[in-house]
């Protein structure tokens, strides 16, 4: 069929605007012109081949056959199986004296579209997960300084009560004193009382080595629970710097959070955006 000449205005201008349009639009795109039976300009792109030139008829189930057909703006999403590539097609029915002549038809690849719907998807599925982690690790967080704060009320308490200890010890220290003594005025005793008192003297003998005995015992004693107190001691200071740094890192998790929730916020927005 020989080339029909483009005869509308409204065609000829869009013709004159074809070689700009691609600057208008961030995807590729191609264009066809019709008039009510066959194609009077097709313009291709590096990527969408339309498969068609001009004076070749309309193919039904086209954009450019269908918008003449319903005689309204008709637009659908064309799988790649057809183009190679997904492609929307929007065709625009073309009047003169509210007759329709022909059609302007728009192809713009949607390899963008699905690149920004997939990384929103990614982002999304991605700060979930960063979500639920942080989730985790501020619960794990917050039950450690629970069980902290527990264990360091267990310690003071054993501190305290370590403490209460000198006041036995020096019971006891007072009780060795008086038993060294009873135990010095027995022998004395014996050793006045001669050869009637020697069974006598055993005893006290005896008496004065168990007072030294305790002496002894009680210092050992009182040095391993000094060391032990200190050892508390540094113990309840450990905790207590471990907690508050536990307490920092969750005002930290917290703030992440909130962070993350804005994230979110926004990724719902780009979801929206991409449809």
């Amino acid at each position: 069929m020989e080339k029909i000449e483009i005869e509308n205005k409204l065609q000829q201008a869009f013709e004159t605007l074809m070689p700009y349009m691609q600057y208008f639009f961030d995807d590729e795109i191609a264009f066809t012109m019709s008039n009510t039976t066959h194609f009077i300009k097709v313009v291709n792109s590096k990527n969408i081949n339309m498969n068609a030139k001009a004076g070749d008829p309309l193919r039904p189930k086209g954009a450019a056959y269908e918008c003449i057909k319903a005689r309204k703006v008709y637009s659908s999403i064309i799988p790649k199986e057809t183009f190679g590539i997904e492609i929307k097609a929007i065709g625009i029915p073309v009047r003169e004296n509210e007759k329709i002549i022909g059609s302007i038809v728009l192809v713009k690849s949607l390899k963008r579209h699905y690149e920004f719907k997939e990384v929103s998807k990614i982002l999304s599925e991605s700060i979930e997960n960063i979500s639920h982690a942080s989730s985790i690790l501020s619960s794990g967080i917050e039950n450690t300084v629970k069980s902290n704060k527990d264990i360091l009320d267990e310690v003071k308490d054993a501190l305290n009560k370590s403490e209460n200890t000198d006041e036995v010890l020096n019971f006891i220290k007072n009780i060795a004193s008086q038993t060294n003594l009873l135990g010095l005025n027995a022998a004395i005793e014996a050793s006045r009382a001669g050869e009637q008192g020697k069974g006598f003297s055993v005893v006290a003998n005896e008496i004065r080595k168990l007072s030294n005995s305790s002496s002894t015992s009680i210092n050992e004693i009182n040095s391993t629970l000094t060391e032990i107190q200190k050892s508390v001691s540094n113990i309840s200071k450990g905790i207590s710097s471990t907690t508050d740094t536990f307490k920092n890192q969750l005002s930290q998790i917290q703030e992440l959070d909130a962070s993350i929730n804005s994230l979110s916020t926004l990724t719902d927005k780009l979801k929206e955006l991409s449809e």
